[in-house]
């Protein structure tokens, strides 16, 4: 990957700027929040990534980014700067491959990655959110039927038999 330099007025300027609490990330904050989700905010996810989840779901195993048009370079949205269109063009390619290596690593470790755009509509993108979540709830909701058979679930779970033949629920 190319090594992207900028002048010292040009780091001063940017290093004001914050990679965290974006107006798109705090309004989906927001949003997940109202719906009662709880989540990590800027989250080390892996080891094998520097990657760090805008919002991070650990027991579902869900990372949310909420990415920039600019920075990552949105097909509908982005432009390059007139000043140094080349060096700019290079840097964001770099950054759309570097979300992809990451989007890979982390998929590989078992992690559901989603990527919403700053544009996108917070609904809709707290919406794919919480399908992703209630997915992961569906699933651990049928595992803990199995294991722990209740009167609600008895019909559904086989009987587990003993010495004497009896179903585990009548015990």
């Amino acid at each position: 990957m190319q090594h992207w330099e900028a002048d010292e007025h040009r780091s001063r300027h940017m290093a004001r700027f914050g990679r965290r609490d974006t107006a798109p990330e705090l309004a989906l904050r927001r949003a997940l929040h109202g719906r009662g989700r709880r989540f990590f905010v800027d989250r080390r996810i892996s080891s094998r990534t520097r990657a760090r989840g805008d919002l991070v779901f650990p027991r579902a195993r869900v990372a949310v980014f909420v990415d920039g048009c600019f920075w990552h370079w949105c097909e509908e949205h982005a432009h390059l700067p007139k000043a140094n269109a080349e060096l700019w063009r290079a840097k964001l390619l770099a950054n759309r491959r570097r979300d992809a290596s990451h989007d890979a690593v982390l998929r590989a470790e078992g992690w559901r990655v989603i990527r919403i755009w700053e544009h996108e509509d917070v609904t809709a993108a707290a919406d794919l959110v919480e399908a992703a979540l209630d997915r992961w709830d569906r699933i651990t909701s049928r595992r803990s039927e199995r294991a722990y058979p209740t009167a609600a679930n008895a019909s559904r779970a086989p009987a587990a038999s003993s010495a004497g033949g009896r179903p585990y629920a009548s015990r």
